[in-house]
């Protein structure tokens, strides 16, 4: 158990925002030492630890979220209930990983004399384990083995592009199960096969890195989005009246240019402000400017929506965005009989999931929206993709988040988005980062978060080139995970009946 527990740290670590994306080419090699030759329940069981504790260290910046910030704001429970939440979180999460654990351990012994065909069956079922655990109402992403290559590994990267997080996936655990198969085999050295895995990876990184376009230089093409990041506490998001951020929401936009795209960010305001003195001093500010405000606020009418829509000079659109990949617990209860002793944890309110993947068009703008942690599902940017969005916007929130770590690792999911659709990602956030990141995943320009500059807002001026070609991982979508399954399946019958 303890190779099981050192692995998990090592994967921990090298998720974005911890510590170097490089260990996990590493990180699982102590695991799979220590699954090797284990019988179907005793692989569970390790895989599930494995799980559990890689899951809850590289999610570590939960815990105040959950014990300290959101009791303060919401009083709807005491911090010892949300350390309780934290640790009840982990299992749920890490469940998909007992049927990993089961299945390996079920069938390796029938690649014992192969060590390439076992690398090949331990990565397939990982990966479909890992699409496993994207799917339904508790699915969640965030973590994947994937997240530690936008670490700093931007050559490799680019496999996103063509297969998405699910390639990556399955290329890491099988480099790390044929390392510990070499590692077993050897006696001495076996610090020098790490060091020397190490760096080939990084060497086939900077070969790959190297074939990536040399960033955008000319600005004929380019069109201009300006990001308005506010800097609102969540306190004063909940109890004070919304033309406090109206105040600080209109300086910013007379700040503007005349005529402007402007951003703003998931849930500027926390009440529906359609109808409201509010929205029409909003509408004013959009008329004598003429601005086009794409601007987030909570909807109420037939469905409950966290969405986001425009505002110009003819007022509030009919069109919106409503976010689909909801919270569990935050936005949603899932499975009410089941899980109704949670309800504590909504935030705002219950909404309901959009079901249409909306693209603003604005001049010579057309406009896929996210919010928040719809960034975390590739399915979301790619469907917007398909739907004809030259530039991606992530409008988030994300002033529960006092540790920069959570907020590395939600930007990560935008540079991730950037990478498999090969469009440029604006992400625009209260108190987090905003950033505007190109097509290869490289952030061209950067705002300061509030912990960086203390300041109401801060506004940046974001270039991009709209663009219109499509990948791979566009056009067929998970289309990896299909591959993984058939190859696993494939492997079972092979070593059943021939090995």
């Amino acid at each position: 158990m303890v190779l099981i527990l050192f692995s998990a740290v090592l994967t921990a670590l090298a998720m974005p925002g911890m510590l170097w994306g490089y260990l996990i080419w590493v990180a699982l090699i102590p695991f799979f030492i220590a699954m090797k030759e284990v019988t179907p329940l005793k692989g569970a069981l390790r895989a599930f630890v494995w799980g559990l504790v890689y899951l809850l260290i590289a999610h570590y910046w939960e815990l105040p979220v959950l014990a300290v910030n959101v009791p303060e704001v919401l009083n709807s429970f005491p911090n010892f209930i949300g350390i309780v939440v934290y640790f009840l979180m982990g299992p749920v999460i890490a469940i998909p990983f007992l049927a990993f654990g089961f299945v390996y351990g079920l069938y390796q012994r029938f690649f014992d004399r192969y060590p390439v065909l076992l690398g090949l069956f331990a990565a397939s079922f990982f990966t479909v384990v890992e699409y496993l655990r994207e799917i339904g109402p508790l699915g969640f992403t965030n973590g994947r083995l994937s997240d530690a290559l936008l670490n700093g590994q931007q050559g490799i990267s680019q496999l996103l592009a063509f297969g998405g997080p699910l390639l990556l996936v399955f290329i890491i655990v099988f480099v790390n199960h044929y390392l510990s198969h070499l590692y077993l085999e050897r006696t001495r050295d076996r610090a020098v096969l790490i060091i020397v895995s190490v760096a080939l990876v990084a060497l086939v990184n900077s070969i790959m890195s190297s074939f990536i376009p040399i960033p955008h230089s000319s600005n004929k093409y380019e069109s201009t989005i300006y990001a308005l990041q506010t800097n609102i506490s969540m306190q004063m998001k909940y109890y004070q009246p919304p033309e406090e951020t109206l105040r600080i929401v209109s300086r910013a936009l007379r700040e503007i240019p005349e005529g402007s795209l402007v951003v703003l960010p998931e849930a500027t305001f926390m009440s529906d402000i359609r109808s409201s003195s509010t929205g029409s001093q909003l509408e004013e500010i959009a008329r004598e400017r003429d601005l086009k405000i794409l601007v987030g606020f909570p909807t109420y009418n037939d469905y409950n929506f966290n969405q986001v829509r425009l505002v110009n000079s003819e007022g509030f659109s009919e069109e919106f965005y409503a976010k689909v990949q909801l919270t569990p617990f935050v936005e949603f209860l899932p499975w009410p009989r089941v899980f109704g002793v949670f309800s504590f944890l909504k935030f705002l309110d219950y909404f309901d999931p959009g079901e249409e993947y909306t693209i603003f068009s604005v001049d010579e703008h057309r406009i896929g929206a996210q919010i928040c942690f719809d960034s975390l599902y590739s399915n979301v940017a790619r469907r917007l993709t398909q739907n004809g969005a030259n530039v991606i916007v992530t409008a988030t929130n994300d002033g529960w988040f006092d540790i920069s770590t959570a907020l590395q690792q939600h930007l990560s999911k935008s540079i991730a988005r950037a990478i498999e659709n090969r469009r440029y990602v604006i992400q625009v956030s209260n108190t987090g980062i905003s950033a505007v990141i190109d097509p290869y995943g490289r952030i061209v320009k950067r705002l300061p978060s509030s912990k960086e500059l203390s300041a109401e807002y801060v506004i940046g001026e974001f270039q991009y080139l709209p663009r219109v070609t499509t990948t791979p991982y566009t056009r067929f979508g998970n289309w990896f995970f299909w591959f993984s399954l058939l190859l696993g399946i494939a492997l079972i019958i092979l070593g059943g009946v021939v090995l």
